[in-house]
């Protein structure tokens, strides 16, 4: 057995979304259908109690189109003339201190905090959504986020928390006045920093 969290939209600011950890039968093996199993897995658990329809894997082991589109090895974020993954943009901006512990986040000469964990990754997730209108739209049609990649052992940060966010936002028509343009990080980071958990 594994526990792997599920992220829930709530489309309330105050909380704007629920971590509830589901626990499933493993399977084993590093395989793409391996993984595909074990989404499975997952996700039989989590029917029994939510609604199928608005349930939404988000890799690249997604059952779903749309969820492998929005795996952050995927999407891709336009800036400065600069056209990359969120991943990439994420693992390029880390600044380590001579201990190899990560102090800050920079990209293109703008510093954004390593606390609260996860706040980053999710803004530049979410203004990399932003970008993409059909993906956006999509996206709505879902409120149920699992990422079968995160092990929250091993990593603090997931796609599946930032769909879930993002949702909730986007519900209160709070996307575009947060996520307008990457450097207005302190208006998402005063509106959300202690929302954090």
């Amino acid at each position: 057995m594994a526990v792997r969290p599920l992220y829930i939209a709530t489309n309330n600011l105050d909380s704007p979304f629920i971590k509830e950890d589901i626990t499933f039968k493993w399977v084993k093996g590093q395989s793409y259908k391996q993984k595909c199993l074990r989404r499975e897995s997952l996700h039989e658990e989590i029917v029994k109690k939510y609604d199928k329809t608005k349930l939404l894997e988000i890799s690249t082991k997604s059952d779903k189109e749309l969820g492998v589109k929005l795996s952050a090895l995927k999407l891709l974020l336009y800036y400065c003339k600069e056209i990359k993954t969120v991943e990439e943009i994420y693992q390029k901006s880390k600044v380590y201190d001579n201990n190899n512990h990560i102090t800050l986040f920079k990209y293109k000469d703008i510093e954004f905090p390593n606390y609260p964990i996860g706040m980053y990754y999710d803004y530049l997730y979410m203004c990399a959504l932003y970008q993409h209108n059909d993906l956006r739209e999509e996206l709505f049609n879902y409120d149920y986020f699992t990422d079968i990649e995160f092990n929250p052992n091993k990593s603090k940060n997931t796609q599946a928390r930032a769909a879930a966010i993002f949702k909730t936002l986007e519900y209160n028509n709070e996307t575009r006045s947060l996520l307008l343009h990457m450097k207005d990080f302190q208006d998402y980071y005063k509106a959300t920093c202690n929302k954090y958990i």
